[in-house]
């Protein structure tokens, strides 16, 4: 195991001590650039990195303005998206080199393409941003969906574009799937128990939010943002559930152990050794369970056509369990458990309340990854 870990960190070794001759002659000159440049600061005088730097530097710098050229000449709706990479990718090698004295010697004046990336940002901000109010004009969930991304782009080039923080706040808002989440009807008795189930389910989907897109409300919060057009109606509900039936059992065994010390004879020399004999008990378990199961029926409705687009039924049990006994005869022949459980005093069992959340604990554990499955599509 250390040979293979001692390999793989020679390895990487190697590979950061690249003269970038290997990506250069891939044809990959930005990486080239980028390895020879690293491998001079730590060795200066290397003249297989220096002529690397000398060779693909200019090279880079030549195919990315090919790249820029070629995208202008296209009718590409986000081509200035585009080039802003290109230009960011050029001034990063100016920074490299001028950040290493060895390569500066090479090419004491590097070009920084300042003004090209400030025109470029703010043509690809424009571009973006127009794509984003197509996109509202199409007016379906997956094209708002859309318009959030553009005019999240448009601001990441031109941070504060025009009224791009509104759009992007109203994008998001009509992209969201919105979702009622109704409470579980059961009695009274188990109603806490039942609300904490549900919000523990909410609570993990929010956590762990397998999509921004999609929002949980409750039928109170959703009257409380005043939500005129939810999308679907997640219900969940018991199809049947059992707390607490009991079940008593009852066992009687014969126990034995051989070779217990049972006493002293007396031999006719008149010396005594210990006595030997097998040692017998009869032993009565009893033991209580209480079943706690039910089935949870899940359902998705789509609202704007009152049709189910999903439904699933989770099955979760909970056995507590208890053990005591007693017994008859010589306690030598009962092993530690049985003697353990002879002097073990029937205990009250959980509450009924507590035996509804451990049997939910299971269905919990079923039906949290399947939610997540589902809304990780919208």
């Amino acid at each position: 195991m250390r040979l293979l870990l001692n390999s793989f960190i020679i390895c990487l070794l190697l590979l950061s001590c690249s003269s970038g001759k290997k990506a250069f002659e891939r044809g990959d000159y930005y990486n080239a650039t980028i390895q020879a440049v690293n491998r001079l600061r730590s060795n200066p005088n290397s003249e297989k990195a220096l002529q690397a730097v000398k060779d693909s530097y200019p090279m880079s710098l030549t195919w990315f303005q090919g790249k820029i050229d070629f995208a202008l000449s296209t009718n590409s709706p986000f081509k200035y998206s585009e080039i802003v990479g290109y230009y960011e990718n050029m001034n990063r090698l100016s920074d490299e080199i001028n950040r290493c004295p060895a390569a500066l010697n090479l090419f004491p004046k590097v070009n920084y393409y300042t003004s090209e990336l400030a025109q470029a940002r703010k043509l690809a901000a424009e571009e973006q941003y127009e794509a984003g109010l197509l996109n509202e004009k199409i007016n379906t969930r997956l094209s708002w969906k859309d318009a959030y991304f553009n005019y999240q782009k448009t601001d990441r080039f031109m941070p504060g574009y025009k009224d791009v923080k509104r759009r992007m706040d109203d994008a998001k808002y009509n992209a969201t799937l919105k979702v009622i989440v109704e409470q579980i009807a059961v009695s009274r008795k188990y109603q806490l128990s039942s609300d904490f189930f549900l919000n523990q389910i909410i609570e993990n989907l929010m956590r762990y939010r397998p999509n921004e897109f999609v929002e949980y409300y409750t039928p109170e919060a959703a009257a409380n943002a005043r939500l005129k057009n939810p999308d679907q109606l997640l219900k969940m509900s018991f199809d049947d559930f059992v707390i607490g039936q009991s079940y008593d059992k009852e066992s009687v065994r014969e126990v034995k152990r051989d070779s217990v010390e049972v006493g002293t004879v007396t031999l006719p020399d008149g010396k005594k050794m210990k006595a030997y004999n097998t040692v017998k008990a009869r032993i009565t378990v009893y033991r209580r369970e209480l079943i706690s199961n039910g089935i949870l029926d899940v359902t998705i409705v789509d609202l704007s056509k009152n049709s189910i687009v999903s439904q699933r039924k989770f099955p979760g049990q909970f056995v507590w369990a208890i053990e005591w006994g007693s017994f008859n005869g010589d306690e030598r022949a009962l092993n530690d458990e049985q003697y353990a459980i002879c002097k073990r005093k029937p205990s009250l069992p959980p509450g009924p309340q507590d035996l509804f959340i451990e049997f939910t604990k299971p269905i919990f554990n079923q039906v949290t990854p399947f939610l997540k499955s589902f809304y990780q599509q919208f």
